[in-house]
């Protein structure tokens, strides 16, 4: 009979250590930076924003929502509002709430 180890082996990156970039991070930051239109693009605000709303919201596809409020304000989706990230944020929190209507 095998025997259980006393201990297990850890599973948490070591501290100092770069985690693992989301599949999705890069898709999603070159769209903001190449594809929305007015988009204010930060790279040193961007990708924490974009790896927060991947770890927010992990049943909701953020790249097809960035697509979906793109389009449905015909193109133009941040001409109106006055932080381009907190709309986008707004967007995709109420996708992800009408997802589990």
């Amino acid at each position: 009979m095998n025997s259980i180890p006393d201990s297990l082996p850890d599973v948490a990156p070591a501290p100092g250590s770069v985690p693992e970039p989301h599949p999705a991070l890069a898709a999603i930051l070159d769209y903001l930076q190449h594809q929305l239109p007015g988009y204010p693009f930060q790279q040193r605000l961007d990708a924490p924003f974009v790896r927060e709303l991947l770890d927010d919201f992990p049943d909701t596809n953020i790249l097809e929502e960035i697509k979906n409020l793109r389009w449905y304000h015909d193109n133009r989706p941040l001409s109106g509002a006055k932080t381009a990230r907190i709309a986008l944020r707004r967007w995709v929190a109420r996708a992800a709430r009408f997802r589990y209507r």
